[in-house]
């Protein structure tokens, strides 16, 4: 060469040195690939330690992702999953739907009950997630565990039903235990069970008013057993229930041979049954007049006559009558007696129907629903929106159609909290729209509305009764997608 270097020496000569630019920038470019891989490792244990399970896929369905909690969720292995079009696994028997694939489909976040194969029932939230073009790039499912929800409502239950006790314990201490067993919070119907003590102390008969299903047969009852004839039998007859020809030998008795039908040896009647005890006319409104008479002589004198016998028998007998007709009204048109009418209200209880004292529904729905829990060897429990719900009907039945309505709830509601969507449609609408969009089956709705109704009603127990829309569409006969897609139209929230 023309500065007498050889090519050989050339070759030999070291390596020139990187200049520091270079240098500088290499370092800086491993500094930011470390610090990402950092970063990529600390999210992966953060989404691993996440309660709930976490799938990802990409938007060709494939699993890009899967927390660990996937294996105790639905013992599924995070890794054998990886790189899988999500279908296989579904395929494979691990879940029933996937709802993954559905948020892709749809581009849109969709939530849906999901079984898994180890019996684990879950609440999967799919949401897609778009690049800068506005395409999906991933979709994110969360999958939270319901069966360990239910398990902490349950004994979330069990702890309220405790409080309750300990509450129902320290009110007892703290106001004395009322009488017959009766809830009163409201100060109307304190005052009426101050009226029931005054009552029973009194030797006198009592006339006791009240809607039907008050709680009138339980108020003579309590009567009774306050009482100084406590020790002394107690009769309850239902006056509307006995045929009119049948009146006078069932309160009175006959003797052997008095009629074709007569038994061989004669009956007593009900008066010489509550002989030194208390007897109980209820819906005493529905006798004949033609009886009413004979009653009121009964009661002047204490004494009858049985049917076919001449002999008078005399007993002590205290009288509670008790009726829902407006006995004022039947005398002024002639159907009861004036001077049987002024007989049996010496004494009076008017016992107030339930929607006058709302505030004690919530109590009174607690005490059946408790009840009912012992029947059936379950522990169940009202949400706040139920009870409120039970305060704003207005019961036309009284505490009879509130304890029958609780004794379904008790039977027929799965979970260990009742809700809102386990209530009768009636209870929902009291003259308003209900809370989800339904009307009340007599308010005037079109044709249009009422199948929606009706869609909405099926739809939804459908769900609740399956707990999944896979299960939900074989019940009904349809799709999974005509589930989902009908659910959305719908506007029923699968949280519910």
């Amino acid at each position: 060469m023309a500065d007498g270097t050889t090519k050989k020496n050339i070759r030999n000569r070291p390596p020139a040195e990187k200049k520091p630019a270079q240098k500088a920038h290499s370092v800086q470019h491993r500094e930011v690939v470390r610090q990402y891989a950092l970063l990529w490792r600390e999210l992966q244990v953060i989404i691993d330690s996440l309660h709930d399970g976490i799938w990802v896929i990409d938007r060709d369905g494939n699993t890009v992702y899967v927390n660990k909690s996937m294996k105790r969720i639905a013992n599924i292995d995070p890794e054998e999953m990886i790189g899988k079009h999500v279908t296989e696994p579904m395929l494979a028997g691990k879940f029933t739907s996937c709802v993954t694939l559905t948020a892709l489909e749809k581009q849109k976040p969709v939530t849906m009950f999901d079984d898994y194969a180890c019996g684990t029932r879950c609440l999967n939230t799919s949401t897609p997630i778009f690049d800068e073009n506005g395409d999906i790039w991933r979709v994110v499912a969360t999958i939270r565990d319901m069966t360990e929800l239910e398990n902490l409502q349950q004994r979330l239950v069990e702890a309220e039903m405790e409080a309750r006790t300990y509450k129902r314990k320290l009110d007892s201490i703290e106001k004395q235990q009322l009488p017959g067993g009766f809830i009163a919070n409201s100060k109307m119907m304190r005052a009426c069970v101050k009226e029931i003590e005054k009552v029973a102390r009194a030797p006198s008969g009592v006339l006791i008013l009240g809607e039907t299903g008050t709680g009138k047969t339980l108020v003579a009852s309590t009567i009774h057993q306050k009482s100084p004839r406590a020790d002394q039998p107690f009769i309850a007859v239902n006056c509307a229930a006995i045929p009119p020809t049948l009146i006078e030998s069932e309160l009175f008795g006959y003797e052997k041979g008095a009629f074709t039908s007569a038994g061989t040896s004669g009956k007593k009647g009900y008066f010489e049954l509550a002989d030194k005890g208390t007897l109980l006319l209820d819906e005493v409104g529905e006798l004949p007049l033609s009886m009413q008479a004979k009653l009121l002589h009964v009661l002047d004198n204490q004494t009858f006559h049985k049917i076919g016998s001449e002999k008078s028998i005399k007993v002590d007998v205290r009288i509670i009558a008790a009726t829902n007709r407006p006995l004022a009204q039947l005398v002024g048109a002639g159907e009861f007696r004036a001077d049987l009418f002024y007989r049996l209200r010496v004494l009076r209880v008017v016992i107030p129907p339930l929607r006058e004292h709302p505030e004690d529904i919530p109590e009174l729905a607690l005490s059946f629903l408790e009840e009912a829990c012992k029947r059936y060897g379950s522990m169940k429990t009202f949400s706040p929106k139920v009870l409120r719900c039970f305060a704003a009907h207005s019961w036309p039945g009284n505490v009879r159609e509130l304890r029958a309505t609780v004794e379904f709830l008790a039977a027929m509601t799965e979970s260990g909290i009742i809700r809102l969507t386990d209530l009768p449609p009636y209870l929902l609408t009291d003259g308003r729209e209900m809370e989800n969009g339904e009307h009340d089956e007599e308010s005037p709705i079109g044709l249009r509305a009422a199948v929606r109704a009706l869609e909405k009603s099926m739809l939804r127990n459908a769900l609740l009764q399956s707990g999944s829309t896979y299960k939900a569409a074989k019940l009904l006969g349809i799709s999974q997608s005509s589930v989902v897609r009908k659910a959305q139209q719908l506007n029923i929230s699968f949280e519910e």
